[in-house]
């Protein structure tokens, strides 16, 4: 997923929480920023508003395990893993200002 298409994907995000149940970082670690939705607002706000990422954000967007149970929890039928995934190469290549 390019850039464009990485925020009209996470657009959809109705931030409605029926993905979180099933993420194993988000109950392991009980943060919000390690869940789903926590990970969807992160990328909304970094492409959108230009948002810097802080080394703790990272870390929620880094421990993401591309397990994919929260895209079949998202009544959306977001790509949520499919955007974390593409978000990540975007911070590690360095395309996010």
């Amino acid at each position: 997923m390019n850039r464009q298409q990485l925020l009209e994907e996470v657009k959809k995000c109705q931030f409605c929480g029926f993905c979180e149940h099933v993420c194993p970082t988000l109950n392991a670690t009980r943060t919000r920023h390690f869940g789903p939705r926590g990970r969807i607002n992160i990328i909304l706000k970094t492409l959108a508003n230009g948002e810097k990422i802080g080394d703790d954000v990272f870390a929620g967007i880094a421990t993401c395990l591309n397990c994919r149970a929260c895209n079949t929890q998202c009544p959306a039928g977001i790509k949520i893993a499919e955007a974390i995934h593409s978000f990540k190469i975007l911070l590690l290549k360095g395309e996010l200002s």
